[in-house]
């Protein structure tokens, strides 16, 4: 079985093709199964790019497409949602009991946006991934309602540095790692491997290898697979390489969703 779960249709403004496209694009790369995961990100900060999804209208066009393509494609309602401290219950008044895989989101972190380079502004580059990584950690410790972590190591790719380090390579940013990791996986929720992140150094996912490896030896099962595309040619890029290295990790099984509930396939 074959799947991304991480989707961008043009409910998100930064995604470049339709639900319809996608899904035509996902039969013709052999894909069995999808989720479509559009961002909602409630006080995004930046002012110049809205996240913020009509639920009624997202929804029924997912289900459009699910009648359209009964037979060749199962389509998943999901969504990325940016989570920060200061929004749960608003997070939890638009989720509701409505899709079926929800992907929990760090585009900002202390109120400021990674993209445009405002959380950098006032961290050199370590002291702002140990900040982000604190942010992170409180938002699983106390918010529960996502199926798994997105691009856990995102911040690699932002900030105006010259390299950009495995996060484990520290000492305090890989026990902050460690942290999030146990409390992720004490809590029945899981990771996403998300293949964006191979534009960064062209050898690791987000997370990285080592993180992922950290992962199975805490004891993590659920693990989803994304390619986080926003146009149809990176759908499902990189997947076979991307198995193989899970595999030599030992992992065994990548995930699904169905209403919320993690389904376990063989690879």
């Amino acid at each position: 079985m074959l799947f991304d779960y991480h989707l961008h249709s043009q409910f998100s403004a930064d995604s470049e093709m339709t639900i319809d496209e996608l899904c035509q694009a996902a039969v013709a790369k052999g894909l069995d199964e999808i989720a479509i995961t559009d961002h909602h990100d409630i006080d995004y900060k930046d002012d110049t790019i809205e996240f913020l999804i009509d639920k009624k209208e997202y929804l029924a066009e997912i289900e459009k497409m699910q009648q359209k393509y009964r037979g060749q494609l199962t389509i998943k309602k999901g969504i990325e949602m940016g989570l920060q401290e200061h929004i749960f219950e608003e997070c939890e008044q638009y989720l509701a009991d409505d899709f079926d895989f929800v992907i929990g989101s760090f585009h900002t972190a202390e109120k400021a946006d990674l993209y445009n380079g405002d959380f950098f502004e006032n961290y050199a580059q370590w002291e702002a991934y140990l900040q982000y990584l604190k942010a992170v950690l409180n938002v699983v410790k106390k918010y529960d309602h996502y199926s798994v972590i997105g691009h856990l190591d995102i911040i690699r790719r932002y900030g105006d540095f010259e390299q950009q380090p495995g996060l484990m390579e520290d000492e305090q940013t890989a026990e902050l790692i460690r942290e999030i990791l146990k409390t992720v996986i004490a809590k029945d929720k899981g990771l996403e491997v998300n293949t964006s992140g191979y534009r960064i150094d062209g050898q690791n996912p987000l997370p990285d290898f080592e993180i992922l490896k950290l992962y199975y030896q805490l004891g993590g099962k659920i693990l989803t697979i994304g390619s986080d595309s926003h146009n149809t040619e990176t759908i499902a890029n990189k997947f076979n390489y991307t198995i193989s290295k899970l595999k030599d990790i030992g992992f065994t099984e990548l995930t699904t969703f169905s209403k919320m509930k993690a389904e376990f396939h063989k690879i």
